[in-house]
């Protein structure tokens, strides 16, 4: 497990705890779909060590792998909505990791076409907000 730095999260909770697996002394592979590393995908080879309390100091290789991330915008949604999104990720065949019922991140591979999964999420009008991440 590394922590990444995020800005924007808040005073108590500047970092983002990341599942990797070593891949060399100080090189790990991130396993997850970050949340709030905006810097960072799934895949990615990221540099850390226990002097910097294994806190990623750089990415040694990108993956090529891009987040799309995607959040209901009105509590009274997130029932019906969770529904439809989860819906539409496992129909599309995408990886994703749910934060909460109501916000998810998706993992958007290198060459793949992803018209079909933000088409469709723009279906779902003024219900969420879409954040397409790629790096």
């Amino acid at each position: 497990m590394l922590r990444a730095a995020v800005d924007d999260v808040g005073p108590d909770e500047s970092f983002e705890q990341l599942w990797t697996r070593r891949v060399g002394d100080d090189l790990f592979e991130i396993c997850c779909i970050p949340f709030f590393a905006y810097d960072l995908a799934l895949g990615d080879v990221v540099r850390a060590d226990s002097e910097s309390g294994f806190v990623i100091r750089s990415v040694a290789r990108r993956s090529g792998n891009g987040v799309a991330r995607v959040a209901i915008v009105r509590s009274e949604d997130v029932e019906a909505v969770h529904s439809r999104l989860h819906d539409l990720i496992a129909r599309t065949e995408y990886l994703c990791e749910w934060f909460a019922p109501g916000y998810v991140a998706i993992d958007l591979e290198p060459g793949r076409s992803h018209d079909q999964l933000f088409e469709e999420l723009g279906w779902l009008g003024d219900a969420v907000e879409v954040e397409r991440i790629l790096i």
